[in-house]
């Protein structure tokens, strides 16, 4: 079974290296970080939890179990229209990785369905062979100190590593400062990370306008990528679109 927040779509991928492309989105509940500006908290931030995340949601009412049967037909029922069918899905979170070992029959079903998958992953889970072999693309987001979240918690070498060799993984950071930028240079070196992109922190359209020049430059000066947020820009924080 899988522990399952909501499946929406078709929809656009808003942000990294398919910013643009039409999806169906999987978002699986739970997460093994607690990021201070987590834009997805109603996967994780249960009432009753100690999180400094100022927003709760209740568990009950947020997390399904759905059976790998039962989340295919409603990605196949999203998807299958009757002109320009929608071939890909993007499974996030949460951190989908926790449960790469239940994904597996659910990934078969959906590469002999034709579909392109990717994951969004925060880069702390080592992925297996068979996960790597079954998925398109893996969408990484190694998180910073600007999540305030611990750095033996969210900087897993023995994930990270294997991740960046995959041949599949691009990197995707937040980032709102000069502080920031060093930290995903110190990463991009060590793990010797290709395809990296950057992003600014924000979940309103002005708080992206805000930091969009810093976030520019600084991925010219680096040779990194940059990347907007279409979802923001379009919908605000509206969920499920």
């Amino acid at each position: 079974m899988l522990k399952v927040n909501e499946i929406f779509g078709p929809t656009i991928q808003g942000e990294g290296k398919s910013t643009g492309k039409e999806v169906v989105f999987l978002r699986l509940s739970q997460c093994n970080l607690h990021c201070i500006w987590c834009d997805t908290p109603y996967t994780w931030n249960w009432e009753g939890t100690s999180f400094d995340h100022p927003e709760k949601y209740s568990r009950q009412k947020e997390e399904k179990e759905l059976s790998c049967d039962e989340v295919f037909e409603r990605i196949h029922k999203l998807a299958n229209r009757e002109v320009n069918p929608v071939m890909a899905v993007v499974i996030s979170g949460g951190e989908p990785m926790l449960q790469q070992k239940q994904l597996g029959p659910l990934l078969t079903k959906l590469k002999q369905s034709g579909y392109w998958i990717e994951i969004e992953t925060n880069g702390t889970v080592r992925p297996n062979e068979e996960f790597l072999c079954l998925v398109d693309q893996i969408n990484c987001s190694p998180k910073l100190s600007n999540s305030r979240d611990l750095q033996n918690l969210r900087e897993k070498s023995q994930a990270l590593s294997p991740l960046s060799k995959s041949g599949k993984t691009n990197f995707k950071f937040v980032i709102s400062n000069q502080q920031d930028v060093d930290e995903v240079v110190r990463l991009v070196n060590r793990y010797d990370m290709k395809d990296v992109y950057l992003m600014c922190e924000g979940r309103t359209v002005p708080e992206l306008t805000a930091g969009e020049d810093f976030v520019l430059n600084a991925a010219q000066v680096n040779r990194f990528n940059y990347t907007q947020r279409l979802h923001i820009i379009k919908w605000g924080p509206k969920r499920g679109v």
